[in-house]
């Protein structure tokens, strides 16, 4: 059971008539004891209020922390996964311009090979009109012969 400041300044003790205490003692002693518990009691419920009020302070500072624990997990994760984004894409881009420059590659090397026979084409062509020239040439220059004698193909050849 708690004694309150009260409870000692109200204390009766009977009095005994021949080893009794000066009342007079007892009551102002009773009176500076009830006084000290007294502030004894408000101190402690400061105290109590004051460590109430810290650790709802405490509280909210932890909740604070944990939110940015949180937060800074979040964005670390966050952070990671747009490097692994970024790194996809990256590798996306870069096979999609391999496969383009294979593709240009592919193409280039076609159009050589077309190009090359078109002038293996043109070759033959200038091989054949030479050809085709020569003979004329040389058959006119019969016809000639055959007309005019050897002397058509002598004056041709000084001249």
């Amino acid at each position: 059971m708690r004694i309150s400041p009260l409870d000692i300044r109200q204390q009766q003790f009977t009095v005994r008539l021949f080893r009794g205490f000066d009342t007079q003692e007892v009551d102002a002693f009773l009176d500076d004891v009830a006084e000290d518990y007294e502030s004894v009691l408000k101190e402690n419920a400061l105290l109590k209020e004051q460590l109430a009020t810290f650790e709802e302070r405490s509280r909210g500072l932890a909740e604070r922390e944990k939110a940015l624990q949180d937060t800074l997990i979040a964005t670390q994760r966050l952070g990671d996964e747009m490097k692994a984004a970024a790194r996809r894409e990256a590798e996306l881009y870069t096979r999609e311009a391999e496969l383009r420059g294979e593709k240009l590659l592919e193409e280039v090397r076609s159009e050589e090979a077309k190009l090359r026979g078109e002038i293996q084409g043109l070759r033959r062509t200038r091989r054949q009109l030479i050809e085709d020239l020569r003979s004329t040439l040389e058959s006119y220059y019969r016809l000639m012969s055959a007309e005019f004698g050897d002397d058509a193909g002598g004056a041709g050849v000084k001249g």
